[in-house]
């Protein structure tokens, strides 16, 4: 038997979910906290397997609470069910050590699941919280193109470049090495994210370095 403890003051979503236990004989519920004030009290009385919680209700549980269950229950897994929308939000809960995490808008076989493996101390993640997920892990870096980011010398090598000299005609013009050219250029590469010759152009023209004909 699992004891479950229920933080959702919410009146149809709190009946729902105890509805939906109920025709479950290995599911208890064994208290509800209606308010903020009860919630450290009442999962250190019950030390529950199983805390269903929502954080996202105005003057109830936070997020900084969730933070606080393992230490007053060890061995109390979090199951969040909310209808949170706020991604970095819903990252800062993930980190908290929650175990699961559901939208309100999943049906009832899911929120089931979700119920049960999570008491296992299973993750388990609706479609939408794993895209989150999916979208923070392996979002693309952001190209590198700020043309602010180049030095006075910087810029006049791109010029120089972006007007078809070589880099001994750079290097010759503003009395540098070919060497020292080939390092700046180097640099321009790489805070522009230049990926050919013709950007160098592209660049020189945004920039008004250069003027078409």
């Amino acid at each position: 038997m699992v004891d479950v403890l229920l933080a959702d003051n919410q009146p149809l979503t709190a009946a729902g979910l105890m509805y939906f236990m109920a025709e479950r004989n290995d599911l208890k519920i064994v208290d509800q906290i209606r308010r903020r004030d009860e919630f450290s009290s009442l999962i250190t009385q019950h030390q529950p397997q199983l805390l269903i919680v929502d954080y996202n209700i105005n003057n109830y549980v936070t997020v900084d609470d969730l933070k606080t269950v393992r230490d007053i229950s060890p061995l109390t897994n979090t199951l969040v069910i909310s209808n949170d929308d706020n991604k970095p939000r819903i990252l800062a809960v993930l980190q908290t050590g929650v175990v699961g995490y559901l939208t309100k808008d999943c049906d009832k076989e899911e929120i089931l699941a979700g119920i049960q493996a999570t008491a296992r101390g299973e993750k388990f993640f609706c479609q939408k919280v794993l895209d989150i997920i999916m979208e923070r892990h392996f979002a693309p870096e952001p190209e590198a193109n700020d043309f602010s980011s180049l030095t006075t010398r910087e810029k006049e090598i791109l010029k120089l470049i972006a007007s078809g000299k070589s880099t001994q005609q750079v290097a010759d013009d503003l009395f540098l090495s070919p060497h020292t050219v080939h390092t700046h250029r180097k640099s321009i590469i790489k805070k522009l994210n230049i990926k050919s010759p013709t950007q160098f152009v592209i660049y020189a023209l945004d920039m008004g370095l250069i003027k078409t004909k």
